[in-house]
């Protein structure tokens, strides 16, 4: 099999945090424990960012109302928020860039992107260029993976709090 390029590590990258993503959803509905329909429709007219702060709200309102939780799960859980809305942005600045291929001095073949941002306060455009390789992807990659399984791991732990295992039974 060949090595990946850049545009396909590119395309990774997008396409595991759309999944991401959709997890975000996937626990807000669960958390909601109502019509999940509802929760998709509401959630679908939020941007990123501001289903991570319902996601983290919904889950602190979640642990303080029942009394088979661990609280300090919301400082968990906090902390990973922080972590996926840094994934997003990192996210929006590689969907928002553009590329060019480009050839580093070895030879190998790679992207250059190039992302512009305006600086109001400063009265100029900011540009910055960011020399990508297959193999520059991989920390991104490696972060959204971490992430992706804290946060599936947070879902399960939300499952077994609704629907704790009556043992004692």
């Amino acid at each position: 099999m060949s090595s990946p390029t850049a545009y396909h590590q590119l395309g990774r990258f997008i396409v595991a945090f759309q999944h991401l993503e959709g997890a975000v959803n996937d626990l807000l509905e669960l958390m909601a424990d109502t019509d999940g329909e509802v929760v998709r429709i509401l959630a679908n007219d939020l941007e990123y960012s501001k289903r991570l702060n319902t996601a983290d709200v919904l889950f602190a309102r979640f642990v303080d109302l029942r009394n088979n939780t661990d609280h300090k799960a919301k400082t968990d859980f906090h902390k990973l928020v922080v972590e996926l809305r840094e994934l997003g942005e990192r996210r929006n600045e590689l969907v928002h860039s553009h590329y060019n291929a480009w050839i580093n001095v070895h030879g190998k073949e790679g992207l250059l992107r190039t992302n512009s941002k305006l600086r109001g306060n400063k009265g100029e455009r900011e540009e910055k260029e960011e020399e990508l390789q297959p193999d520059a992807f991989n920390r991104d990659l490696e972060c959204l993976t971490a992430a992706a399984a804290r946060l599936e791991a947070f879902r399960l732990q939300v499952i077994d709090w609704l629907y704790p295992n009556d043992e004692a039974s």
